[in-house]
């Protein structure tokens, strides 16, 4: 499933701009997206959403004035057949739609031979939804709440093991570095002096395990380890990611990560710019911002 290659055809006019992100890191989870674009009247002010969201992913809108009804919809389905026939190099195709206006569509592709999935919302008609090797709902996508490119080493690697963890853990790292090249794709080992992956995971040793490294190298990221010298701290959350499960918090000394299971279950409300206490291992405190670490943080709380 990896292997795939997809071409991912949005009906601007009927999905919605907020899911996008998600919409592509979910595509990502079956392999790699080498065409995004998305259909509409770009002369409307109803789309003025989805322009800064176009940019950033770097996405081609597809202009399709309003002709006739549904014309959107159709240049988005006279691409996919072209697609399909015309680029080898295309395997899958992600249609965004609830419209099941589509399925004739999903079922044309499937019986090419090629794979077939679509991103809509529960009320989307069942033929549609049939005719798709994979459908999933809007409801169940993961929103990273951020569009930015992550520059942060520690803030990357965690994102990228995540990501990968979703479908496999340890994690392998070689889907790791095609994950962190996905989510940025400026990322390269030399920029923090390493030849390697693997040398660069090496020097996260705060962060990571290698667990196998002879056949095939895999990494597991390491739970925080309370010992007896444990000081508290105060700091900002600067990032808390609902569709992850790790966070940020931002100290005079610098950043500190942690995972969402350290934050204390009455501390529901807690949300970016948050002031928090939170005790680290004392032996960590020596490791901050020294190459790119933000060492691990625990028992999250509300500062009072």
């Amino acid at each position: 499933m990896k292997d795939l290659t997809f071409a991912v055809l949005v009906d601007g006019e009927n999905a919605a701009h907020g899911d996008y992100l998600a919409t592509l890191e979910e595509v990502e989870k079956h392999g790699t997206v080498a065409i995004k674009w998305v259909y509409a009247d770009w002369t409307s002010t109803h789309q003025n959403g989805w322009k800064k969201i176009l940019q950033e992913t770097a996405t081609h809108p597809k202009q399709q004035f309003h002709y006739a009804k549904d014309a959107a919809d159709h240049a988005l389905v006279m691409d996919a057949i072209e697609l399909i026939i015309t680029n080898p190099r295309i395997t899958g195709v992600c249609i965004v739609s609830s419209d099941g206006g589509f399925g004739s569509l999903a079922q044309r592709i499937r019986e090419k031979g090629q794979y077939v999935m679509a991103i809509g919302k529960e009320n989307t008609p069942e033929h549609f939804r049939r005719a798709c090797h994979n459908f999933v709902y809007t409801k169940n996508l993961k929103v990273t709440g951020s569009s930015e490119i992550k520059d942060d080493l520690t803030e990357l690697l965690i994102e990228a093991y995540q990501r990968c963890a979703l479908s496999q853990e340890p994690v392998y790292l070689g889907d790791m570095g095609s994950t962190l090249k996905q989510i940025n794709s400026s990322f390269d080992c030399r920029n923090y002096n390493c030849q390697t992956l693997g040398k660069l995971i090496k020097q996260q040793s705060g962060l990571f395990t290698v667990i196998s490294e002879k056949s095939s190298y895999y990494i597991t990221l390491k739970s925080t380890v309370k010992d007896e010298e444990i000081q508290t701290m105060t700091g900002t959350l600067r990032k808390l990611d609902f569709g992850r499960d790790y966070g940020f918090i931002r100290s005079d000394i610098g950043d500190f990560h942690f995972k969402r299971s350290e934050v204390q279950s009455n501390n529901t409300t807690l949300k970016r710019g948050s002031l928090v206490r939170f005790d680290v291992n004392e032996k960590d405190l020596s490791k901050v911002n020294v190459k790119s670490h933000s060492p691990s943080a625990f028992n999250i709380r509300l500062a009072s």
